[in-house]
């Protein structure tokens, strides 16, 4: 919980300096706070709810994807479609135990895919 209230305040504050949009934080390993199994991705939706994603390609359409953590042996691409015209595509990857971070806000569509390494 505290994880997630964290995520939440850095994406405001950085919104709220000017960042650019669609804003993706890669940090350190943190993908422990909310376990899934190995070769899965736990994926935190706008709209509070999260899940575990084993292998294979989801589009979200309940609300945005607003993180993705991979767990422990697992590649996880994540494709985000945007409403920003100089970038309507954004496409992050991260890996074993790393998150990343969305603007759910410009969202218009997304994907996320899990492949265990």
């Amino acid at each position: 919980m505290a994880v997630r209230i964290m995520v939440r305040g850095v994406v405001v504050a950085a919104v709220s300096a000017g960042a650019a949009v669609p804003m993706v934080l890669l940090g350190a390993p943190n993908a422990a706070a909310d376990p899934c199994p190995t070769g899965t991705a736990r994926v935190f939706l706008a709209n509070s709810t999260n899940s575990c994603q084993g292998a294979g390609t989801v589009r979200y359409t309940d609300a945005p994807v607003s993180k993705v953590c991979s767990m422990a042996s697992t590649d996880v691409t994540i494709v985000i479609e945007t409403n920003i015209k100089k970038r309507p595509r954004h496409e992050v990857q991260v890996h074993n135990g790393r998150c990343a971070s969305f603007d759910f806000r410009t969202q218009i569509g997304n994907s996320v895919t899990v492949s265990p390494n």
